[in-house]
C-alpha cells in the first residue's frame, strides 16, 4: 500500500505535528483513501477529544454516522486501549491490536488502517515508561500482520529527547506532510538488546 505517495515496506509510522489543523490536513488522504476503499479504520484518541475528532472526520467528507453504524470506523478512547485498567501494559496492547485485526478480517475487511494519538504517554500512569519498548516491538507485529499504523505525536507536548526515542522505533517518519524513510530507525532486535532510555 502507499501513504503520502510512498509504497511501504514496513507498516509503522511516526507522524509529527504542531497543530491539530496540520494533523488532519496531512492525514486526510490516509483516512479518506481507506474509507473510500471499504477498509476498516481504527482511531485511538484522547476521550476528551473524541467528539472533536469525529467533527474533523465529518469535515473531510467521512460519513461518520454510517461508518460507525456498520463498524467500518471505530473511534476508541485511549482509556480502553493503551491505558486499559488505568495502566499501560505492552503485551496487553499488542494482543488488543492483533485481536482488532483478526476480528476485522473475520468481518470481511481486507485491511485495517490504524492511528493513535500518543499524548497518553505523558500521563502519570503505571507502565508508561515502557512505551519505547512497545513501539519497537510493534514493528514485528505490524510487519507480520501487514497492517499500517500511524502513531501521532504533538511536537508541542513531547520533548526533543522523547522525539529522538520515537525516531529510533519507527521505520518511517511523517514530517511537515512528507513521508520519509527514517535514517534514525533501529530494528527491534538491535534496540532491545541495548540499554535503551525509555523516555516520553
Amino acid at each position: 500500500m502507499t501513504i503520502a505517495g510512498r509504497t511501504l515496506e514496513h507498516f509503522h509510522i511516526a507522524a509529527f505535528f504542531r497543530s491539530r489543523e496540520e494533523e488532519y490536513e496531512v492525514l486526510r488522504s490516509y483516512i479518506k483513501e481507506g474509507i473510500d476503499a471499504g477498509e476498516k479504520a481504527v482511531h485511538i484518541c484522547d476521550p476528551r477529544l473524541k467528539h472533536d475528532h469525529l467533527r474533523h472526520l465529518d469535515a473531510m467528507g467521512v460519513p461518520t454516522g454510517n461508518c460507525l453504524r456498520t463498524g467500518q470506523l471505530e473511534v476508541v478512547d485511549w482509556t480502553d486501549a493503551y491505558l486499559k485498567e488505568g495502566r499501560f501494559d505492552s503485551d496487553t496492547m499488542a494482543a488488543l491490536l492483533e485481536e482488532l485485526v483478526n476480528t476485522s478480517r473475520a468481518e470481511g475487511f481486507s485491511r485495517v488502517r490504524m492511528m493513535g494519538h500518543m499524548e497518553w504517554a505523558l500521563e502519570d500512569r503505571p507502565g508508561v515508561d515502557r512505551i519505547m519498548e512497545y513501539e519497537s516491538c510493534a514493528n514485528r507485529l505490524l510487519d507480520r500482520l501487514k497492517q499500517p499504523a500511524i502513531c501521532i505525536y504533538d511536537l508541542n507536548r513531547f520533548s526533543g529527547l522523547a522525539v529522538i526515542d520515537v525516531l529510533r522505533t519507527h521505520p518511517y517518519a511523517l514530517v511537515e506532510g512528507v513521508l520519509r524513510e527514517n535514517p534514525y530507525y533501529v530494528p527491534p532486535e538491535e534496540l532491545l538488546g541495548t540499554s535503551t532510555n525509555k523516555r516520553a
